[in-house]
């Protein structure tokens, strides 16, 4: 069996800050992420629209904002660009602890949607600084752990200290979202300071010229070979996964009563609990496979996973709660597979040029397929009892499937198969490589 800890110190140092960067950041997003709409509605007192709309800027500001925040770092180096993300996105969570009416909430919302589009795309161009696909496929998976780990905590201690008979409910929701901010400004403080330390003290001018080379402009990265098709798929894992998690399943499972409250509630903990298992314990066997199949497996998982859903609305009792739990593990660990292997994937078929570009769009794949997802329940769900979307569910999961198997026809083996691209000896024989896993990029 995989230890955790072996395959943490696989990694190169500067890996492991970004993990620990990460872990903040993860934590202190814990700390607020199922309370805006109370925070405003019931503790703010403001009208129900206030957070919907809040919810809905900040939203559409951070899929603008990804876009711009990846331009920034294939144009200047990741020194520069990065802290300024972190303190963009921890300005913006900290507005929220001021907000007093309608305009405050949306001018936090338009900051904060702009800052925290970049975090994961910054971190994302970060990790693919890893010496070779190997590492950067574990360094994913690691990071997917640690996020899916510390913001679990980070939600359970940010309940508690609400809940606390401390001063008033403002002042407790407001010290959240200021310990959020800081969260984000250490984190910045951090890669400022100790990235250097680690990458070799590579001079900044030098960064910025290597970062600056090459193609403009996202038509550049969508008529790329393989990313579009890749960004495409991944916007169906993610309208299938996360989209459909949210919405479709619970829709589902309780608009006829097959599950309560209470089951849905073991549910979402058990999604939780397997993701984060399947990360930690899969990482390093995922090595000996290739993406494609991986990805092809995701998708049959997905779809036994979506079948099991479907039965388990037309059972009742502890036969429905047991078939919606096996889904929901066969779910879990699909997620657990495919997106740090095509996250991997793209990053090392992209040019250098190109991967801050490439990460924006990778956030907006996941996020589209995300708000699609509740768009998609709402419609469908009516249609046959919510049968309509299971079918389509589960069409679409084998809709992935094939397009790995035509993948595996035409990617190369150094990008299909990470243990096939052999780190560059110290030497420099870096034109040696196949040239689809593309430069290294500039040091921070």
């Amino acid at each position: 069996m995989p230890k955790p800890l072996a395959v943490v110190r696989e990694l190169t140092p500067r890996t492991r800050i970004v993990l620990g960067v990460n872990a903040v950041n993860s934590f202190g997003g814990g700390l607020v992420l199922p309370f805006l709409w109370i925070y405003l509605s019931d503790v703010r007192g403001l009208p129900a629209w206030v957070p919907a709309t809040t919810l809905a800027v900040q939203a559409a500001t951070a899929v603008f904002g990804g876009l711009l925040w990846g331009s920034l770092l294939d144009r200047f180096a990741p020194r520069t660009t990065v802290p300024l993300v972190m303190a963009v996105a921890g300005v913006g969570t900290a507005l929220y602890a001021q907000v007093t009416g309608a305009a405050t909430a949306m001018l936090a919302a338009v900051v904060y949607g702009f800052g925290i589009s970049g975090v994961g795309t910054a971190l994302r161009f970060l990790y693919a600084g890893a010496t070779s696909a190997r590492e950067r496929q574990l360094a994913y998976s690691a990071d997917f752990a640690v996020f899916n780990a510390m913001t679990g905590l980070g939600v359970m201690a940010g309940g508690a200290l609400a809940s606390l008979d401390i001063g008033s409910r403002a002042a407790r929701f407001s010290a959240l979202y200021l310990a959020d901010g800081a969260t984000f400004l250490l984190a910045g403080a951090a890669l400022f300071w100790l990235l250097p330390r680690v990458t070799g003290g590579t001079d900044a001018k030098d960064a910025d010229e290597e970062a600056t080379a090459g193609p403009r402009g996202y038509r550049a990265v969508l008529t790329h070979r393989h990313i579009g098709a890749l960004l495409a798929v991944l916007a169906l894992c993610s309208l299938v996964s996360y989209g459909q998690f949210r919405s479709g399943l619970p829709g589902y499972l309780t608009m006829g009563g097959a599950v309560g409250a209470g089951g849905l509630s073991g549910v979402f903990a058990l999604n939780i609990l397997v993701a984060v298992a399947a990360q930690v314990l899969l990482a390093e066997p995922l090595q000996r496979f290739r993406r494609s199949s991986v990805l092809a497996a995701s998708g049959a998982l997905w779809a036994v996973a979506w079948a099991l859903v479907a039965v388990a609305g037309r059972s009742g009792g502890g036969e429905a709660l047991l078939l919606a739990l096996g889904g929901v593990v066969l779910l879990s660990v699909g997620e657990a597979l495919v997106f740090p292997v095509v996250t991997s994937l793209l990053n090392d078929i992209a040019p250098q040029p190109m991967r801050g570009r490439v990460n924006a769009l990778l956030s907006v794949a996941v996020s589209t397929g995300s708000v699609a997802g509740p768009a998609l329940a709402g419609a469908a769900l009516p249609v046959a009892d919510g049968i309509a979307l299971m079918a389509l569910l589960v069409s679409v999961c084998l809709a992935v499937v094939a397009v790995s198997v035509r993948l595996r026809t035409t990617l190369g083996v150094t990008a299909d198969l990470p243990t096939a691209d052999k780190a560059p000896e110290a030497s420099g024989k870096d034109d040696e490589r196949d040239t689809v896993s593309g430069p290294e990029p500039a040091a921070v």
